[in-house]
């Protein structure tokens, strides 16, 4: 056998072509052979077994070195298994080209999948966005169904207090009515042939009752209750259940229902509704790691939430306490300010509160009182910043976990940032107003751009409605707050002496209650107007005024006149276009309360307070001296010591001074009622002091008292001692005024106690919160509503329409005295430029005006559409005017926006006073307004796209009844011309804009004796009336009187007497409310929105959203708007088929109150 050594070569041998030379592993030179890869087994080299040659030796293992090495590559095997090895290469090669083509495949599938996906995961996101939504609203719905509720269980509280006591006088009057037929029938019966001759006796006996039908022009219309009786059929019914069916209205007819809502035009509200208020108060609560949400909220959302706001005609006032550093509170000041923090709370409109990851010291009071405490009682708003912890402050944890346990309140939760909270939070604020609060959106504005409004006035112009229009609200809060005094000792036989007085048979002079600065007039005139009310005064018509300071709006005669001639109007059928000239409207008033009283059962009571506060009264009083009508009672009062001779004639009730004995017990009893009674020596003092005319005086003992019912037991003696060195409501009032600044002022607020008095001294009708907020940057509400408070407890201030005033001219004289040391022209003429500037802010840009006739040319300045309020109208013309500049008053007055606002609530003789100011006559004005309105039409477009043509055309057609009503019919014809052709431009020809438009061209050429004229305009607007509402509607009615009184001056009878018939028929169908008087139209917008809130809660169909539609088909009804009130009652018996079984009473109810709407139209 061959070993390793039988490979070694030696370095002479020679080496094949293969070998390989070196040295192996250092063992020296040598030589060793490739062998080839793919080998043969050994078995296959040689046989396994044990060779023998010849000699029978064995031969070497494993055969030679040539067989051992030598490969056979011819061997079959060998090229089968590379073939094979071939193949198996290409076949994997073809799997792998495959496995490629696949993997290219799966690659452009896994894209297309992925974009799906993608696409998936944003509807995914879409639907999550959708369901939040869905669940935001949710809760929005829940909350408002919350305050739906409690504000309906307040409503319907408020309406049975009223139905019980009222339902026992209806169901007497029925009764003895009842037996009045029984006892005519049996007497008809028993005399037989006498029936006819006592049927004249009483027809003669009644047509006597109403003896002042002397006005033939008033013949024609028909009386309040004369259009529509049914005197068998029951009227429509508020019965709620079956038992309630049972009760007497079930028997009520119309005629009776026309008593009731008489009656309840004349009620009134003592605390007004939210929606029924000028102002908005929004109380927010935000500790001071909220003071970026705080930032933001003011700078970027409050003037846009303020703006909507005032285009509806109201304010906005933000009430926030803030934790002022490191300032510590005693005992008593947190009392008081946790009593002032309540207040402002009760007060308020909405609640909004942010909360982080801390509070201060009124944090937990303000959610008490503003949520936790009466939960639905206002809509409220609570944003939780999330940090993404939660919270390591136990009072914030306290706080979320009880807010978040509620169901009635809107939370904005999850917000990281300052930024999105505040965003949410006004998104949530300006939906609650919207909806809640019963301010329109924008859509609902489009009418007005449409260059249609329904309406005798420009209410609508300037960017904005009109709030308050005739001061109605503003003599019902002054009526409320004279009322409020508990001081009506010796009262009795006043009120005596005043029912015997309305009583009696006229005509008969006015009646003067006389007295003395605070002696109880005021007073004793609401009191009495409010038993009159509350007793149903007979069936009788009060209307009042009481007049305020003597600058106010509130003492001008014309204002007062043209408000009560408005109230007069609404009780005629048809009434005309209430004038805005001044001399007119003097002219014109008795005769309206000749009309109204002649045709009211009771007749009409006239109340007037204070009039000799009246600008130049006497004069434009003088009607008053004149026989009034016979069923017309005046009730006036004026001060002892400036009423004219003249008026002393009359008879007077004299208000005189308490008695020493009044004053002790007025004494004890409110110092009783408030548990602060004073021991019997302080009380002798009182008493002793209290001998003399002005100590004795009501208003002086009230202030006393309320004074003394305010101080705690240590410091009775001194204020005592302070009262007593007093000798009339005056000197009271500065004692009153000093003790409150050293309680108030600190040393960081020294100054600021008078500073405040003054600029609501110097205002002309108040000054508003949001106002001296941003006069006076260093007023906070820390300070200012203690004091507030303080102040209008003292009777020193007042709140009226929404703005502070001064409650009684004694006030305002301690005031003068006490903040105006010296020099008082000079501070309130100050005063007035801080006023001036700040009103003036809201001018926008300049324009020159063009030369007028006498008038030099001025800059003028155009104060932008929708920014200007009420407020600028009211105070900016006074203030220059007390300021005598009378450049800077042309470039106010003649601005349209001031003219509109002071036009559009029949300011017209304040706005000639301005003009008579500055030196320009009506010619002079009539042509400044018109080259100004010239101007604002140039300005299409500009403002936002607050200007448009259709508010052009409305200000053309204003300036035109403006001039016309003035007696300046040629100034009048150009700006109405200007106005149809606008109209006809800016929208279809055949648009009731136009018909408009030419309703007032055909009056104004009507007034000009061109009747010809009138007469095609008015047969124009007659047409476009009827192709668009139809041959039935009521301005269809009013183009037909138009055209009837048109012919009836022209003496052509038998053309006037067929359209006035048309035009009764279509009144007896569709014609306005018979009472509508603030109360029945303050009804109305509340049912609408408990309506609305009321299907957002519970869906379209309910039995209680039955019951509230019958209720509003019931008040339209009233009001004879039959069509309406039809629409309710179906609507409401729709759904009671579908929520009740049809043999349930209320369904019969409903069938009981279409049957009467049916019979009352004659549709059978």
């Amino acid at each position: 056998m061959g070993t390793g050594s039988s490979f070694i070569r030696h370095n002479h041998d020679h080496y094949e072509e293969d070998d390989v030379l070196g040295d192996y592993e250092n063992q020296g030179p040598g030589v060793y052979k490739r062998i080839p890869i793919e080998v043969k087994p050994r078995g296959k080299l040689g046989k396994n077994k044990t060779k023998f040659g010849s000699f029978g030796r064995k031969e070497p293992k494993g055969g030679s070195l040539q067989s051992a090495l030598s490969v056979d590559l011819e061997n079959p095997e060998v090229e089968r298994i590379r073939k094979e090895f071939e193949m198996y290469r290409l076949n994997k090669e073809q799997e792998i080209a495959n496995m490629k083509k696949k993997e290219q495949k799966f690659e452009t599938e896994n894209k297309r999948l992925r974009a799906e996906l993608q696409a998936l995961q944003k509807t995914c996101n879409t639907l999550r966005a959708q369901r939040d939504a869905a669940l935001d609203a949710e809760q929005q719905t829940l909350a408002r169904a919350e305050t739906f509720e409690n504000e309906r269980d307040k409503i319907q509280r408020q309406f049975k207090i009223f139905r019980e006591t009222k339902e026992g006088e209806i169901q007497n009057l029925l009764k003895a009515k009842r037996e009045l037929e029984t006892k005519l029938s049996k007497v008809s019966r028993d005399n037989g042939d006498s029936d006819t001759s006592s049927k004249g006796e009483l027809d003669l006996i009644i047509g006597a009752g109403n003896p002042g039908d002397w006005w033939t022009a008033l013949e024609s219309e028909p009386s309040l209750g004369s259009t529509s009786q049914l005197p068998t059929f029951k009227g429509p019914e508020f019965a709620h259940s079956t038992m309630e069916m049972d009760g007497p209205f079930t028997n009520v007819n119309k005629d009776d229902w026309n008593v009731v809502a008489a009656t309840l035009a004349q009620l009134s509200t003592a605390i007004p509704d939210t929606s029924a208020s000028n102002t908005i108060r929004l109380f927010i609560s935000a500790p001071q790691d909220m003071q970026a949400e705080m930032d933001i909220l003011k700078q970027d959302y409050l003037e846009n939430l303020k703006g909507q706001i005032e285009g509806e005609g109201r304010f906005l006032v933000t009430i926030h306490f803030s934790e002022q550093g490191t300032q510590q509170y005693t005992t008593q000041e947190m009392i008081v300010l946790e009593a002032s923090i309540k207040q402002q709370i009760e007060q308020c409109t909405l609640f909004l509160a942010f909360l982080g990851e801390s509070t201060n010291r009124f944090t937990r009071f303000e959610y008490e009182q503003g949520y936790l405490q009466n939960p639905g009682s206002r809509p409220s708003i609570f944003c939780f910043r999330d940090t993404g912890q939660r919270s390591s402050n136990s009072k914030v944890r306290e706080l979320r976990d009880l807010i978040q346990r509620s169901s009635s309140v809107k939370m904005v939760e999850h917000y990281t940032t300052p930024e999105d909270g505040t965003t949410k939070a006004f998104t949530e604020l300006e939906r609650i107003i919207h909806i809640e609060l019963g301010i329109d959106n924008k859509q609902d504005k489009s009418d007005s751009d449409s260059g249609f409004v329904d309406m005798e006035g420009p209410e609508q112009l300037c960017g904005g409605g009109l709030w308050d229009i005739h001061s109605d609200y503003e003599q019902l809060e002054a009526l409320s707050y004279a009322a409020m005094s508990s001081c009506q000792l010796t009262f009795e036989r006043h009120y005596e002496r005043l029912n015997q007085h309305v009583m009696s048979a006229g005509p008969l002079p006015p009646i003067l209650i006389s007295g003395s600065s605070g002696s109880g007039r005021s007073l004793l005139l609401a009191k009495w107007i409010q038993l009159q009310q509350q007793k149903g005064s007979n069936g009788s018509l009060i209307v009042y005024h009481f007049v305020g300071n003597p600058d106010s709006c509130s003492a001008d005669p014309f204002q007062m006149i043209r408000r009560l001639t408005n109230q007069l109007m609404q009780h005629v059928t048809a009434p005309p276009a209430l004038t805005c000239d001044p001399g007119r409207l003097i002219d014109e008033f008795p005769r309206w309360l000749e009309k109204v009283s002649s045709k009211t059962p009771g007749g009409v009571i006239l109340v007037l307070d204070s009039i000799d506060k009246f600008q130049n009264g006497e004069v434009h009083l003088k009607w008053l001296l004149d026989p009034l009508p016979v069923d017309s009672r005046v009730i006036v009062s004026v001060h002892e010591d400036t009423c004219p001779q003249a008026w002393r004639s009359w008879p007077t009730i004299n208000l005189e001074s308490l008695s020493n004995k009044n004053v002790k017990e007025l004494l004890r009893a409110e110092l009783t009622s408030v548990n602060a009674p004073i021991s019997m020596e302080h009380e002798n003092r009182i008493l002793t002091h209290c001998r003399t005319q002005e100590t004795c005086n009501p208003l002086y003992v009230m202030l006393m008292t309320c004074d003394l019912s305010r101080c705690n037991s240590e410091n009775v003696e001194s204020r005592v001692n302070q009262i007593v060195e007093t000798d009339n409501c005056v000197d009271l009032y500065v004692m009153l005024l000093d003790n409150m600044r050293h309680k108030h002022e600190t040393s960081t607020t020294r100054g600021l106690f008078k500073k405040v008095l003054r600029y609501i001294y110097a205002a002309r009708t108040g000054v508003g919160e949001w106002e001296l907020f941003s006069i006076l940057h260093d007023l906070t509400w820390n300070f200012w509503a203690p004091l507030a408070s303080d102040l209008m407890n003292r009777q020193i201030l007042a709140y009226r329409s929404g703005v502070v005033i001064i409650a009684h001219e004694q006030a305002r004289e301690a005031i003068s005295i006490n903040c105006f040391v010296d020099n008082e022209e000079a501070q309130l003429e100050e005063i007035w430029k801080v006023y001036v500037q700040y009103f003036t802010q809201f001018l926008s840009c300049n324009i020159i005006m063009p030369c007028s006739s006498s008038i030099a040319p001025h800059q003028t300045a155009f104060l932008r559409p929708g920014q200007v309020t009420c407020r600028i109208a009211d105070e900016l013309p006074w203030l220059l005017k007390q300021l005598n500049g009378k450049d800077e008053m042309h470039q106010c007055i003649v601005n349209l926006c001031i003219f509109q606002r002071l036009y559009g609530r029949g300011r017209c003789a304040e706005l000639i006073n301005y003009w008579q100011f500055i030196g320009a006559d009506k010619v002079t004005m009539a042509n400044a307004y018109f080259s100004m309105t010239k101007m604002f039409e140039g300005m299409v477009g500009q403002f936002d796209g607050m200007v448009t043509l259709p508010r052009i055309a409305d200000t053309y057609e204003a300036l035109g009844r403006f001039l016309r009503d003035l007696g300046l019919l040629e100034k009048a014809l150009e700006p109405l011309q200007r106005a149809l052709e606008l109209r006809m431009t800016a929208m279809d020809p055949d648009h009731p804009s136009v018909a408009q438009s030419s309703h007032q061209l055909a009056g104004l050429y009507a007034q000009w004796n061109k009747f010809s004229t009138a007469e095609d305009l008015y047969k124009q607007s007659l047409e476009i009336y009827e192709n668009a509402f139809g041959s039935e509607h009521y301005l269809v009615a009013k183009e037909l009187d138009s055209l009837s009184i048109l012919y009836q001056k022209q003496d052509r009878h038998e053309l006037a007497d067929p359209l006035h018939k048309r035009a009764v028929a279509i009144r007896k169908k569709y014609k306005g409310p018979r009472v509508n008087s603030g109360q029945m139209k303050g009804v109305d917008p509340l049912r609408r929105r408990a309506l609305r809130l009321e299907e957002l809660a519970m869906g379209p169909d309910s039995h209680d959203l039955a019951r509230t539609l019958n209720e509003l088909g019931v008040l339209y009804y009233l009001q004879n708007n039959s069509e309406t009130a039809e629409q309710f009652f179906q609507r409401s018996l729709d759904m009671r088929l579908n929520t009740l079984p049809e043999s349930h009473p209320d369904i019969a109810q409903s069938l009981n109150n279409l049957a009467g709407l049916y019979v009352d139209r004659n549709t059978l």
